[in-house]
């Protein structure tokens, strides 16, 4: 009888919702999965909610150009599925028209996905969704640039411009090309020399990576990646590690995986609600969420609280503070 009511109380809730649904059909998690099947099951998922759906499977060149139309459509709710490269994308679209994001994990690392506590088994996931809940975050800004998860600085965007062009040019898996680049790259580590400035005066830095992040990482024993446990706490996390050479990245990457690097006397963390990048350079790299960006400096980065409305699933503990309610 609980389950019965739960479920109308569902319907009501999201009655009438106009939905639009993206899927990049070429992500990690569609891949070789018969797509037909797929579509009419999320579709399903939704519709048994209430909602009023509109989808589409298309191929990566093309989803800018759906997301567009479902913005300029009468659709609510904008439901993405893809990798952080296409949720990174359609971010910086929908956030100015005010419409409510739904992300699907469709990809690699699915980082903003794990923190929202979305089920990264897709069946799981859209239902989660398709009962889920209106939220608001935060986003950070970096030029005017939106990103969810990080902006990183340093050797990492040459690491990434390696793995793509071996991902093509020896048509690699990308852990592998991850791997191959990385070990290039380590062999002479540049270093990045700037100045920040986060409202106590401009500091000079000479480090192989800094990274701003979209509310501040929390230690997670046993991962790579790095987690949030709140995405609307209005503030930056700001990472310079102060190692110089090869062997002592390699030392805090170690850590990273056994989550002891918040202890780790070589790495500097602060956090922030802005911060200012200046440089000599006449344009900076970075990678934003995944993608490499080039900037002019000064690189300035802030952080909007509560900017971007979310959807949660379901799934969510309730209280886990990962987003707080709209």
């Amino acid at each position: 009888m609980m389950a019965t009511s739960a479920a109308q109380a569902s319907r009501q809730e999201g009655a009438g919702r106009k939905t639009a649904i993206i899927l990049n059909r070429s992500a990690g998690t569609l891949a070789g999965q018969p797509i037909d099947d797929t579509v009419a099951a999320i579709r399903s998922a939704f519709e048994r909610h209430g909602a009023e759906v509109s989808l589409t499977a298309v191929e990566p060149a093309d989803c800018a150009s759906e997301i567009r139309k479902a913005i300029d459509s009468d659709a609510e709710l904008v439901i993405v599925g893809g990798g952080d490269g296409t949720i990174h994308t359609a971010v910086n679209m929908i956030l100015p028209t005010g419409k409510i994001l739904g992300i699907l994990p469709l990809g690699t690392m699915n980082l903003l996905a794990r923190d929202l506590k979305t089920p990264l088994d897709l069946d799981e996931a859209y239902e989660a969704l398709a009962a889920g809940e209106v939220s608001s975050i935060d986003v950070a800004e970096v030029n005017g640039e939106v990103y969810l998860n990080s902006s990183v600085l340093g050797f990492y965007p040459q690491v990434v411009q390696e793995r793509e062009e071996k991902r093509k040019r020896h048509r690699l898996l990308k852990w592998p090309a991850m791997a191959l680049a990385m070990v290039r790259t380590f062999r002479r580590l540049p270093l990045l020399d700037v100045r920040i400035d986060w409202g106590e005066g401009p500091r000079r830095v000479r480090t192989p990576i800094l990274v701003v992040s979209n509310n501040p990482f929390d230690g997670e024993a046993g991962s790579m990646l790095l987690r949030r446990n709140t995405l609307a706490s209005g503030k930056l996390g700001v990472y310079v590690a102060r190692q110089r050479d090869p062997w002592g990245l390699l030392r805090l990457m170690g850590r990273t995986v056994l989550g002891t690097w918040q202890h780790d006397e070589e790495l500097e963390t602060l956090t922030a609600t802005q911060l200012t990048v200046h440089s000599r350079r006449r344009r900076l790299k970075m990678v934003n969420d995944g993608e490499i960006l080039q900037m002019e400096p000064p690189l300035n980065y802030r952080i909007r609280h509560k900017a971007l409305k979310v959807l949660l699933p379901k799934a969510a503990p309730e209280g886990d503070g990962a987003a707080d309610g709209a």
